[in-house]
């Protein structure tokens, strides 16, 4: 059983894909495209900068230093860094809802933060913190594109939407591949575009690697 997912093969996301007895197989119908915009306060002002994704890792590495503590969501993101010197603190659970109780406990005094994310994230940090003694400086480092022309779709049984900007382009694949969403909003966008959606998961690895377990083919036993 393949599936299609807009990762490298030595990116955490396809040795989940491995682990759950599936064949990860890179496809990248969108892009990042860098916004190279400044910090929205210097950096050394915050008490931490936040990463939200590998894209915004990539985009923000040229402006960290060991002054700084960083957060970020997963694993994925601390690799992009690349920068075994940081003081990098991360969830257990790979989720917003994760990362925000881990923050939160991390820094109970509250202050200045700079949230490095990209363009269409769906805001739940900014939110949360509202009205709080957290305070979040906003950082948009990149924005998600569609890579024209539309790249040659390999032979997959599925297809793994990581964005909603993927599941629309996804949707208009065609054939009988199952469609999994990197969560809700990635859900939701394939039903927008009228397709079936066949599995979610929450954001996690752990997460992907039960549904694509629930979806592995029996393996039967030949007898003699």
């Amino acid at each position: 059983m393949r599936v299609a997912l807009a990762r490298p093969l030595d990116h955490p996301l396809c040795r989940a894909v491995a682990e759950a007895g599936w064949e990860p197989v890179p496809y990248f119908i969108t892009r990042q495209e860098f916004t190279h915009t400044s910090p929205p306060i210097p950096l050394e002002n915050a008490a931490a900068l936040l990463v939200l994704s590998p894209a915004a890792a990539q985009a923000v590495r040229v402006w960290v230093s060991n002054a700084i503590d960083v957060v970020v969501q997963g694993e994925g993101t601390e690799l992009a860094l690349g920068m075994d010197s940081l003081r990098i603190r991360r969830p257990q659970r790979q989720t917003a809802e994760g990362l925000w109780s881990m923050f939160t406990q991390a820094y109970p005094e509250g202050g200045e933060f700079v949230l490095a994310r990209g363009e269409r994230s769906r805001e739940f940090m900014e939110r949360n913190a509202r009205g709080t003694i957290w305070h979040i400086h906003s950082w948009i480092t990149h924005r998600e594109v569609p890579v024209t022309p539309e790249p040659t779709m390999p032979s997959v049984d599925a297809l793994l939407a990581l964005s909603p900007l993927q599941a629309e382009y996804l949707s208009g694949v065609p054939g009988d591949a199952l469609r999994f969403a990197w969560g809700e909003r990635a859900a939701r966008a394939f039903q927008s575009s009228g397709v079936e959606v066949h599995g979610v998961c929450d954001p996690s690895t752990e997460a992907l690697i039960q549904l694509l377990r629930s979806f592995a083919p029996t393996q039967e036993v030949s007898e003699g």
